[in-house]
């Protein structure tokens, strides 16, 4: 019910209050001809005693006694001394409305202290109580404003004060995320590279030191059976071959911030097949490229490299060419050869028909939606239609 005691008056009807208090008895002083002016100031002195040492009082219970006492000698004065004393009464509203939070706490506290005054009042001319009457109503409207404007302007400092608490808290949190993030990033760096060098030396360094021992097998062998020693050759060169594709894969491994586009590029497939097996091979893009989501680029890539791999093992092919063309609808690849075109093959989209490698592609296309086509003809095509999604689609 009552406000909190550490913040009893507020500051604008502070200066209100000790302005209603001390100039009225100032006046007061010319205006009538007292006959004993000593006694007059006892009693505004302690009026104005009550007055100040009510700021300090934090016992709600306490305030509420000095409130009633602070009225009950300012009612006395003004039956004593006058209409001037009106306004030492009516500054009491500086201090108990906003005491009270509630509305009807102040509106019946505010009627007892209308009616009291009245009753203090009665042998004065009636305009003078009607005077006083008006006053003490246009004073509590004004002073409750005058509350409800300052006390919105102290719930907004406070709110400021909160947020800009928070913010410090946000941004110091923020600093510890980034500072464990680092560490966490710091710590998983070592982990990998011990599980790099533990790769290194386990898997490639072994391998290693055994094609270093078979090498020197193969020289003492080669002399006296040749056909041991090239068996033991191509051995060598086996152990090689799988030596550098683990080399590959722990240097992409060690690659920071690899995407998916580079490891499912079409161009660096072309590139690392002519490089390794000297066929001739081409990219040609038609229409407008746009992103792609991984899952599209995922298929296109192993659809492309399967094929590849049947044109050179199956049809002997020479030349190895990919279409892709950015449709609106549809994005579709044709993977086409110079090779030599065998009927099972062409036949080959015959489901019962297909190998394990033609059954993989048309699996991966059917799950996003594609479809897989195959044109027997030379030259012989793997063509692979797959959909593509607007974001306006999908939201």
């Amino acid at each position: 019910m009552e406000k909190g005691a550490d913040r009893i008056v507020t500051s604008p009807l502070t200066y209100l209050r000790y302005g209603l208090i001390l100039l009225p008895a100032a006046a007061d002083i010319f205006l009538q001809q007292l006959d004993y002016y000593g006694e007059y100031m006892v009693y505004f002195l302690l009026f104005l005693a009550l007055t100040v040492l009510s700021r300090f009082v934090r016992s709600p219970a306490y305030l509420r006694a000095a409130v009633l006492l602070e009225m009950a000698l300012s009612l006395w004065l003004c039956h004593q001394y006058g209409f001037m004393m009106v306004f030492l009464s009516v500054s009491a509203l500086c201090v108990y409305l906003p005491l009270f939070q509630e509305r009807s706490s102040k509106f019946w506290m505010a009627t007892a202290h209308l009616v009291l005054l009245n009753i203090a009042i009665t042998d004065y001319d009636p305009l003078l109580i009607t005077t006083a009457n008006l006053l003490f109503l246009f004073l509590a409207v004004t002073f409750s404003h005058i509350h409800r404007m300052n006390q919105k302007q102290v719930d907004h400092i406070q709110l400021y004060d909160e947020l800009k608490r928070l913010h410090f808290q946000q941004d110091e949190a923020g600093r510890q995320l980034l500072q464990f993030a680092h560490q966490v990033e710091n710590a998983a760096q070592v982990e990998e590279r011990h599980r790099i060098s533990r790769q290194l030396h386990d898997d490639i360094g072994h391998r290693l030191i055994r094609v270093k021992m078979m090498m020197e097998a193969a020289l003492q062998v080669v002399p006296h059976d040749p056909a041991r020693g090239m068996d033991m050759l191509h051995q060598i060169r086996d152990q090689l071959g799988q030596s550098m594709e683990q080399m590959r894969t722990a240097v992409k491994q060690m690659s920071p911030g690899r995407r998916i586009a580079d490891d499912y590029s079409l161009s660096r497939l072309l590139e690392e097949t002519g490089r390794e097996t000297g066929i001739e091979t081409e990219l040609i893009l038609h229409g407008m490229p746009y992103p792609l989501y991984p899952s599209q680029q995922v298929v296109l890539y192993k659809n492309a490299r399967e094929a590849i791999t049947n044109a050179i093992r199956h049809g002997e092919a020479g030349r190895v060419e990919i279409l892709l063309h950015y449709g609106e609808q549809e994005i579709r690849m044709e993977v086409s050869n110079n090779g030599e075109v065998k009927e099972t093959v062409a036949h080959a989209a015959v489901p019962e028909r297909q190998g394990i490698g033609l059954s993989g592609m048309l699996e991966r296309t059917q799950v996003v939606g594609g479809t897989l086509e195959i044109r027997g003809t030379a030259p012989f095509t793997v063509i692979t239609r797959l959909p593509v999604y607007r974001k306006s689609e999908i939201v």
